[in-house]
């Protein structure tokens, strides 16, 4: 019961910040987008719209590849294997968004995820994200679980125009 309490109060703070910057920014400036999306212009994705497959192998405290390379507005599917012992995330956002992320796992480091933009992936799990990339340059993706990021589980996308 108190594990649910502590998931709606957390929802609850998400949600509220998730407000804070849409009224912040106001609603054209990052399109507007609903739970799940970032404050780079890119937004979950359609599977009809997908072009191409990226795989993502996660191996002892690391991912199989720092940069992807990905075109603006484009679609991926980004297919995520956890080939390691614990469980681990797989992210899309902003570094802002990830150093945010990050103290927030840290404050509720048993958090899951299964959203649009990131999801935990537990040992020998497989998941995936569909993902529709903006123009914006600053797009990160990391595991933000406490100091995985920090021991280099974290790479770029390469958003080309």
């Amino acid at each position: 019961m108190l594990s649910r309490f502590v998931l709606f109060a957390a929802i609850l703070v998400l949600a509220s910040a998730q407000a804070f910057r849409a009224a912040a920014h106001g609603p054209d400036d990052h399109g507007g987008h609903a739970h799940g999306a970032t404050v780079t212009d890119g937004q979950p994705g359609s599977p009809a719209d997908v072009k191409r497959t990226v795989r993502v192998l996660i191996r002892k405290d690391d991912f199989d590849v720092k940069t992807i390379q990905v075109r603006a507005g484009e679609t991926v599917r980004f297919v995520i294997t956890n080939d390691d012992l614990e469980p681990h995330e797989f992210g899309i956002a902003s570094h802002a968004e990830h150093l945010e992320h990050r103290a927030m796992m840290k404050q509720m480091p048993n958090m899951r995820h299964d959203d649009p933009n990131v999801v935990t992936v537990d040992p020998s799990q497989t998941k995936e994200i569909v993902w529709h990339f903006g123009k914006n340059t600053d797009v990160e993706f990391s595991c933000d679980l406490p100091g995985h990021a920090e021991r280099g589980m974290a790479g770029n996308f390469r958003v080309m125009h």
